[in-house]
């Protein structure tokens, strides 16, 4: 039997106290404090989300809508989801239920004015600027011919009944002696002028319809000035959503032509 060795020096081999025994306790001492280190370095666990009440959601949402926030659509913030479904609910995704109506705007022609003309409310589309005639004349002095060109361009193809409207105004004739005929006759041969022009163009005579107003039905009144009455010596166009075919009779057959 191997007598006792009473040294420490792990250098020295003896039989007690193999060298291995020294390395293998190091590397346990090195595990542990790794360990040790793993342990203290650990993340602490999140705390839990308060939970946002009915209150409270109003509150931020208020504060949000102040300063002009627009939720994203794509977020999962839940604010951001109440703020998009009070949006839905205070203003429903119209369908093909809301007739198909658009909100773009269709600009009109640009003509002498950037506004269109119409004192009439119907179902119905105003196209045209201004379409304003000298005194007591019925030919189209440039500017309207330019606005009448752009209109040409807007209802060729179509098959939409086109209303062309004309007006007199009080100052069309020198004096106060011109009978209710003269002036129904000067007002239609206006709306008459155009609605040849527009032919001339190639829009179809079926889709247009020539129609009076005389003095019946002003722009302006009352406040008459040196040029306010301008305004209502002028040929209105306007197209309607009535289509040429539901008013012709499909039933009537035209007679073929039998040869010898």
């Amino acid at each position: 039997m191997a007598a006792k060795c009473g040294k420490c020096d792990p250098h020295e081999i003896c039989e007690e106290c193999p060298e291995w025994i020294f390395t293998l306790a190091d590397l346990i001492m090195c595990m542990m404090g790794l360990f040790v280190i793993l342990w203290v370095l650990k993340p602490s666990p999140s705390p839990p989300k308060p939970e946002i009440t009915e209150e409270m959601m109003k509150v931020l949402i208020a504060v949000r809508e102040a300063f002009g926030y627009v939720p994203d659509p794509t977020s999962k913030d839940p604010v951001d989801v109440q703020m998009l479904l009070r949006k839905l609910q205070e203003n429903p995704i119209k369908g093909s239920g809301d007739g198909g109506r658009t909100k773009q705007p269709t600009p009109s022609p640009e003509g002498t004015s950037p506004e269109t003309t119409t004192i009439r409310a119907g179902k119905q589309v105003v196209v045209g600027g201004h379409m304003i005639f000298e005194k007591g004349q019925a030919t189209m002095p440039d500017p309207t011919r330019q606005v009448v060109d752009q209109v040409a361009k807007q209802v060729k193809g179509h098959r939409n009944l086109v209303m062309i409207k004309g007006h007199t105004s009080l100052d069309d004739f020198s004096d106060d002696s011109a009978t209710a005929q003269q002036k129904m006759d000067l007002s239609l041969r206006r709306a008459q002028t155009v609605a040849d022009y527009l032919v001339g163009k190639g829009v179809d005579p079926q889709t247009l319809r020539v129609q009076g107003a005389s003095t019946f039905e002003p722009v302006v009144q009352r406040v008459y000035t040196a040029t306010a009455q301008v305004m209502n010596r002028r040929v209105e166009v306007e197209v309607l959503s009535t289509l040429v075919d539901e008013l012709q009779d499909k039933s009537a057959v035209k007679p073929t032509s039998i040869e010898p």
